[in-house]
């Protein structure tokens, strides 16, 4: 929770409209010949979710950039600015913190021979002096090879395009049937925050 906090306050005073990208080395070949009708479609998923909260500044420490902020639901907990938020002066104890976070997920199966490795991130500021306030969207690409499927417990184990070994709840267990081991699907998830600095609350 506090490194997405720390994440929310980064977009919130950070100078200047920018964007910035790390990219992946990405691999793409297909076989010639290759038609339409032989690429495997069987599996398509997309799942959205949209949640709005609200937080409280209750001090800010600007030697330290120690931020306590409370939570809607009344939970406090504190966090650490960095030095790139340069607007940070401008947030006052009493201000309510405005977030909208949106999560995107797509898993298709992946075309034969593709490969993927890449994230990208495009954030939005607010000029300096003004009232922080941005928003900041992720993008994460990648392939992973199918290594076992547990249908009794719902999951899936994965092998990204790293190496890395995962193993995964599925929240349609329905999907485990369209997949099978040695399968590569392709993942593409997506993270949108969005965030307003009001004044104190009257």
């Amino acid at each position: 929770m506090n490194k997405f906090w720390a994440m929310v306050m980064v977009v919130l005073c950070t100078a200047t409209m920018g964007a910035c990208a790390k990219t992946e080395p990405q691999t793409t070949t297909e076989p010639q010949g290759t038609s339409e009708a032989q690429r495997p479609s069987n599996l398509d998923v997309e799942r959205t979710s949209v949640q709005t909260t609200v937080a409280t500044v209750e001090s800010v420490d600007l030697k330290t950039r120690m931020v306590k902020l409370r939570s809607l639901e009344g939970r406090p907990f504190t966090i650490h600015v960095g030095k790139e938020a340069v607007n940070l002066p401008q947030v006052k104890a009493g201000d309510r913190v405005e977030i909208t976070y949106t999560e995107s997920l797509e898993v298709r199966m992946a075309e034969p021979g593709e490969i993927m490795e890449e994230s990208s991130t495009i954030i939005g500021r607010a000029v300096p002096g003004a009232k922080p306030g941005g928003f900041g969207i992720t993008e994460t690409n990648i392939t992973a090879e199918i290594l076992g499927l547990d249908k009794s417990n719902e999951t899936a184990t994965l092998k990204m395009a790293d190496g890395t070994v995962a193993t995964v709840k599925v929240q349609n267990p329905a999907n485990l049937d369209k997949v099978k081991v040695g399968d590569t699907i392709a993942i593409t998830y997506l993270e949108a925050v969005e965030i307003t600095v009001k004044g104190k609350k009257k």
